[in-house]
Parts: C-alpha cells; sequence; structure tokens
C-alpha cells in the first residue's frame, strides 16, 4: 500500500515533499518513545559523539543529552498534540494505519478516516513548525 495524499477537496493539503516526511516522523513514533526514555535512564552515553577538547567532560556529555532529550520531545510533542485533536474513536485506526500500514476498522467510514487522517498528518507538520 502506498501512501497517498488526496489532492481533491483537501484543505489539509501538503507539499509534495512535506508529506513523506511528515509520514516517516509518525511512523518512527515508537522508536522516539524508545529512545526517550533511554536517554532519560541511560545517561544517554551513547549520544555523545563530540569529544571534549579539554575540561569537563562530564559537562558535554549532560550537554548532548538535553540536546538529544530536546529533539526526540519535540517531535512526540507534535506527534502526541495532534493525535489529540482527533476524536477518540478513530485514533487507533489512524495510528495503526500510518504507522504498521494496516487497514482501517470497520466502525466508520473509510472517508471519515482519511479525512481524520490527513488532518492529523497536517497539525503534526504544523506543531513541527513545517508550514
Amino acid at each position: 500500500m502506498s501512501d497517498y495524499q488526496s489532492t481533491k477537496n483537501n484543505p489539509f493539503l501538503l507539499p509534495d515533499t512535506l508529506y513523506p516526511r511528515v509520514i516517516a516522523l509518525i511512523r518512527d513514533y515508537h522508536r522516539l518513545k524508545d529512545d526517550y526514555q533511554e536517554i532519560l535512564h541511560d545517561g544517554g552515553r551513547r549520544y555523545s559523539t563530540i569529544q571534549p577538547r579539554s575540561g569537563n567532560k562530564k559537562s558535554d556529555e549532560t550537554m548532548h543529552k538535553a540536546i538529544r532529550l530536546s529533539v526526540v520531545s519535540d517531535d512526540l510533542r507534535a506527534i502526541d498534540q495532534a493525535l489529540v485533536l482527533v476524536p477518540h474513536e478513530y485514533r487507533s485506526g489512524i495510528k495503526d494505519n500510518i504507522i504498521h500500514r494496516m487497514r482501517y476498522p470497520d466502525d466508520a467510514d473509510i472517508s471519515t478516516y482519511k479525512r481524520w487522517k490527513q488532518k492529523f498528518i497536517y497539525n503534526v507538520a504544523v506543531n513541527k513548525g513545517y508550514i
């Protein structure tokens, strides 16, 4: 199943190059959640790639951990805030469709799911500051 953005009567149309970028960010949601927890609890050792020239190595590791934590939490916040705007009954169907490429549930019309999916993707792009 390919990722398709409806162009007909779509008030939430994203530029062709931005749409796959936002989809990729949403699909990365579970890895981002895992990274966030790992940074918090592991100490972030694997994220410290710049070697200090002199002085306090601990301070540089802490700085890199804080920067990485900020980037990951910003991505998670953009997705979570957009998901809150989707009615509760459509959230899991839309997330499963994007992340796991599953079919929509049969509890509502497919056009309803597509409309809310497009609005969700658009809101993630807005929350990230892409548009």
